[in-house]
């Protein structure tokens, strides 16, 4: 056996320990721990190194197990991370869900214009706004535009109107005016308009 082998022997006793050493309770990580320790023992025997050159090897299977446990490390706070990233797209953020819920509300009331009983406060009204505004300056218009299409799609699948059908056509075109404006779509025509003439 090299020592390149002995160093790995090592480095899985090390490992062997620290798991029996974590779980008393859990006799198979000391089985385990065990049955390494008799087969280092008996590799070390078997190749009758100097207790020199067996500590160098020992020091060097202690850098890989130090390293293989850094990696483990590395490797954990990555998928909490990940995972953490993908219960947050699942459910989006509570930001999210708030505007969602304030747009939702605004093309519902939108929707029902007619009926002044259900319009709102206007204190509500400008206060929505604010919570919507505020959440567009902080992640960005198409962020926005993404969340105001879910909503559409939602208020799509309620049972409406024709009359509301027809309003929310409306507001779905405005939606799609106003991502051309704010995502400078048109700004391209109007230059070379300015610039022919």
């Amino acid at each position: 056996m090299n020592t390149k082998e002995l160093a790995n022997k090592y480095a899985e006793l090390l490992a062997a320990k620290d798991k029996a050493t974590m779980h008393p309770d859990n006799k198979g990580y000391e089985w385990k721990y065990n049955q390494l320790s008799t087969l280092y023992q008996d590799a070390v025997l078997k190749t009758k190194l100097p207790k020199e050159k067996l500590a160098e090897i020992e020091k060097e299977g202690e850098s890989l197990h130090e390293q293989y446990e850094r990696e483990q490390e590395e490797a954990n706070q990555f998928k909490e991370t990940y995972k953490n990233n993908v219960l947050n797209n699942l459910e989006g953020s509570k930001e999210e869900q708030d505007f969602k819920k304030a747009y939702k509300h605004k093309v519902l009331a939108f929707l029902d214009k007619e009926q002044d009983e259900k319009q709102e406060m206007e204190v509500n009204k400008d206060k929505r706004n604010q919570q919507m505004e505020a959440f567009e300056s902080k992640y960005g218009y198409e962020k926005v535009y993404a969340l105001k299409k879910e909503v559409l799609d939602d208020i799509r699948e309620m049972d409406l109107t024709p009359s509301q059908r027809e309003r929310l056509k409306e507001v779905e075109q405005d939606l799609e005016d106003e991502r051309k404006i704010k995502l400078g779509k048109n700004k391209k025509k109007d230059t070379e308009i300015e610039m022919e003439m």
